[in-house]
């Protein structure tokens, strides 16, 4: 989708922005029914993600797979895969219409033998669109989504250590396979609200979390590996 703004004033000019924002609304009607993709020993090697169009115009999509090397560090860096045959993941179709009210299935299929630590991929999900033709300033939004893959190895072994300092607790995982913290609470000590704690953190293998406890008593998370999750309690 694409659109031509020549507008002579500031008026015009907003028009022009109001229209390519109208235009592209119907890219902000895609929906994906997940977001994160994990492969296991006890998952099939092959997991759908359905798309939903809830406009009115066809969805145009393309995927792109982005090979994830030392995950959740400031290193981190996402590799755009270009030959697929020297990766242990495939995502097919690469490209899809969705018709307006329609589903369309997006297959990711685990090639590889499992390693000895997660493998993290990310797939992007994107509308492709036309260009935007302008002798001013022009606006096109684009909604697009991401999808996150990991591909654990055959003996996840997580190994989740922490280190309280004052109110400072860090967590660190010495393990093979990643560990999910999430639903953070802490109370006081001396009795009174507990305080729900808005923070969420993936430790990858090798990872570590800091975090500022705003008291000095025990703390608890759920901390979720694969497809378990456990309340506990961290002092």
């Amino acid at each position: 989708m694409s659109a031509i703004c020549r507008p002579p004033l500031l008026a015009a000019l907003l028009g022009c922005v109001a229209l390519l924002l109208l235009g592209s609304a119907a890219q902000a009607d895609m929906s994906l029914d997940r977001s994160i993709l994990i492969f296991d020993a006890q998952s099939t090697p092959r997991q759908d993600v359905e798309i939903t169009n809830s406009g009115s115009e066809n969805l145009y999509l393309e995927t792109e797979i982005l090979r994830v090397s030392q995950p959740g560090t400031e290193a981190e860096t996402r590799e755009r895969v270009l030959d697929p045959d020297a990766i242990d993941l495939l995502v097919t179709p690469a490209r899809l219409i969705v018709p307006p009210g329609a589903r369309r299935l997006l297959r990711v299929v685990n090639l590889g033998d499992p390693a000895k630590v997660d493998h993290i991929y990310r797939i992007n999900v994107r509308p492709v669109v036309g260009s935007v033709e302008a002798e001013t300033t022009a606006v096109k939004v684009i909604i697009a989504y991401q999808l996150l893959v990991i591909l654990r190895p055959s003996d996840p072994q997580p190994e989740l250590i922490w280190d309280r300092q004052g109110r400072n607790i860090t967590f660190t995982n010495n393990g093979n396979t990643n560990v999910l913290l999430f639903n953070g609470v802490q109370c006081p000590p001396d009795g009174g609200d507990c305080v729900e704690l808005n923070a969420a953190q993936r430790l990858y293998a090798g990872n570590s979390w800091t975090l500022e406890l705003p008291y000095d008593g025990s703390v608890e998370f759920t901390t979720g590996v694969g497809q378990r999750n456990v309340r506990q309690r961290f002092n």
